[in-house]
């Protein structure tokens, strides 16, 4: 007899609240139900039986709405019932509840679970609901032609497309349903999308030591989503990633202390995967020694931790946006992205990435690289002219590296290296363009 599992369950006798573990069955991808067999797997028979298996048909099929397959089996001179139910293709429940199986254990679905699995019976995701009260004005056309643009070079734009045409763009790509806008639209591509989706932004946090308590600087990370990845990770390496600067011949090399190829994937899969009809928003913690990425949205059934660092198929919780991301390019369709995590830090010499289900959602911790003493990024007390520029950015962060040259009396190339050596110490960083920008100082 097999062990208990996703699809098995033993029960020594039979009881009405069993139809639960059915309805899970049929709310995960089937199973079958033994009565007369105890929690040991030992074979204890049933009383009744011919009862059993006249009246388990119709009481499922009238409780449950589904049919079922109920069967008498025997082994070792001892007769039990075999209930076998197949997935349903809508969702089942049990006096008004709904359940699941996840592993050996039935498990009643709420809030963000609850929802993907009723959308999930129409064939939909989240960001495929229609949003009627979203306007066309408040699309953002500048980060719709970043997307095309990416697209064109990547060669995934769809072959019949207007480019130059909003409307056909986001009708081919499912953005928009008879002229009006999808969830997924509002997110990618809105000028605030946060009008339609309170969570759609991140938050980074910079801890003292490896206390989760002791906060020292934050920021709040609030843009239309396919910028967002991009935004997120040109923040972290400007002011919370530590850097080590050497040299190849005359070239400088930078190396982060977290593997920056594997940081942006896990940045891009936090930000395509995540649950934006939970309760939270996504997160980065940063510590002295680590960084914690974490997002809103279990793994997608039957995906596991452990699948994840081997092949793996993708599954979509949100599929438009998936889709805008893999037509820019910034994304495969094969279920390697854990995978590239994985293997970008050990190339990297990195400690291996760790991957966990915490509090309703996955995260993914990395370790820092540890730099040697005489290699760590300077102190900013070192840095010349240090105070004066800092007090002259707190005055005015619109200041050039001229003005700046003017007030200390200097030239501007020399300016320029203060302000180079300051964001090297992590005091400074650049917020925006390079024309339209500003410098922003972290206070500590």
């Amino acid at each position: 007899m097999k062990k208990e599992s996703q699809y098995i369950e033993w029960k020594e006798s039979w009881r009405d609240d069993y139809l639960k573990t059915l309805s899970a069955f049929a709310n995960t991808a089937g199973g079958r139900l033994y009565v007369g067999i105890a929690d040991d797997g030992k074979i204890c028979g049933v009383k009744g039986i011919d009862k059993l298996l006249e009246d388990l048909p119709n009481k499922i099929i009238n409780v449950l709405g589904v049919q079922a397959n109920v069967y008498e089996r025997e082994k070792s001179k001892q007769t039990f019932i075999e209930i076998e139910i197949a997935k349903s293709p809508c969702p089942i429940s049990f006096r008004g509840q709904f359940y699941v199986r996840s592993g050996s254990t039935t498990q009643e679905l709420k809030g963000s679970a609850l929802q993907q699995l009723l959308l999930s019976a129409g064939n939909l995701t989240w960001d495929e609901i229609t949003v009627p009260s979203a306007s066309w004005d408040e699309i953002d056309a500048g980060v719709v032609r970043m997307f095309t643009r990416k697209a064109i070079e990547t060669n995934r734009l769809p072959t019949d497309v207007n480019e130059n045409s909003l409307y056909d763009l986001f009708e081919n790509l499912g953005l928009s349903q008879n002229g009006v806008l999808t969830r997924a639209a509002v997110l990618l591509f809105s000028k605030k999308p946060t009008r339609y989706c309170f969570l759609a932004v991140c938050k980074i946090g910079r801890f003292r030591g490896s206390s989760h308590v002791d906060l020292i600087t934050d920021d709040v990370i609030e843009c239309p989503l396919f910028q967002m990845p991009g935004k997120i990770m040109e923040l972290l390496i400007a002011k919370y990633v530590q850097k080590k600067f050497s040299y190849s011949g005359l070239q400088r090399v930078e190396t982060l202390q977290y593997p920056e190829m594997a940081l942006r994937e896990a940045i891009l899969n936090a930000v395509i995967h995540r649950s934006y009809g939970g309760n939270t928003f996504l997160t980065i913690k940063v510590f002295d020694n680590s960084l914690e990425l974490w997002n809103e949205g279990e793994l997608m059934a039957p995906l596991s931790i452990a699948s994840l660092k081997t092949q793996h198929i993708s599954r979509l919780r949100n599929k438009l946006v998936a889709n805008v991301f893999y037509r820019s390019g910034q994304i495969e369709s094969w279920g390697r992205g854990t995978l590239k995590i994985l293997e970008d830090a050990r190339k990297g010499g990195y400690p291996e990435p760790e991957f966990e289900c915490i509090d309703g959602g996955v995260q993914v911790k990395f370790e820092s690289k540890m730099f040697d003493e005489k290699q760590q990024i300077p102190n900013v007390s070192k840095v010349k002219h240090a105070d004066k520029v800092l007090g002259l950015i707190r005055e005015n962060p619109k200041i050039t590296a001229m003005e700046i040259a003017q007030q200390l009396a200097t030239t501007k190339r020399t300016a320029e290296r203060i302000l180079s050596k300051l964001s090297d110490v992590k005091s400074i960083y650049r917020e925006g363009a390079k024309r339209d920008g500003k410098w922003i100082v972290v206070e500590a």
